[in-house]
């Protein structure tokens, strides 16, 4: 059976018209801002419970500091294949995630955002659409030395300095997020 899972609100959601079938469970999130842009590489875990595909709509941050995103990438690491975008618009992608015979299926979504400003933006308000908190979010922020982050919207549970960068580290269990990830930084040096 196909369902069609609709984006709410602009938010990674998967939220289903007649019922839901298939859960969001689990994410790892690699960010990185370098060079006017925010980076981004997530393995995003999902679960079936009689699905076979679904449509599902990845959204961009849309405003006047987070400009246009390209290098987009999806792969299906369960069926180890690129997934081509059904669309590709501003505000998000459009893809489909086929289970084949599997009950879970492991996506892995990269793309790159043009900074037009000194704050970036990972959407996290999309658990609410699943109605149910993940079991395990992990996230990962990459910046260059000559950077500080002056504001976390969430802040960080831990960080290391290497001899270039400095990352910031997360990890929840029972996470149902309730604002985005936001990143405001200054030049350093």
């Amino acid at each position: 059976m196909n369902k069609t899972i609709l984006l709410i609100s602009f938010i990674f959601s998967f939220c289903s018209v007649t019922g839901q079938d298939i859960s969001f469970y689990k994410e790892n999130i690699t960010m990185k801002i370098e060079k006017d842009y925010f980076y981004v590489t997530g393995n995003y875990y999902l679960k079936t419970n009689g699905d076979k595909s679904a449509t599902l709509v990845y959204p961009f941050q849309v405003d006047s500091l987070m400009g246009e995103v390209d290098s987009i990438y999806i792969f299906n690491l369960t069926a180890n294949e690129p997934v081509e975008p059904l669309s590709n618009r501003r505000d998000g992608i459009v893809f489909r995630a086929d289970f084949g015979d599997n009950t879970e299926l492991l996506i892995l979504i990269s793309y790159r955002q043009k900074l037009s400003g000194n704050r970036a933006e990972y959407i996290l308000e999309s658990t609410i659409g699943w109605r149910k908190p993940l079991d395990q979010a992990d996230y990962q922020l990459i910046i260059p030395d000559n950077l500080k982050v002056v504001r976390f919207s969430i802040p960080p549970d831990e960080s290391i300095l290497t001899d270039t960068e400095r990352i910031y580290y997360w990890s929840k269990t029972d996470y149902m997020p309730t604002g985005n990830m936001v990143f405001e930084f200054i030049d350093n040096k």
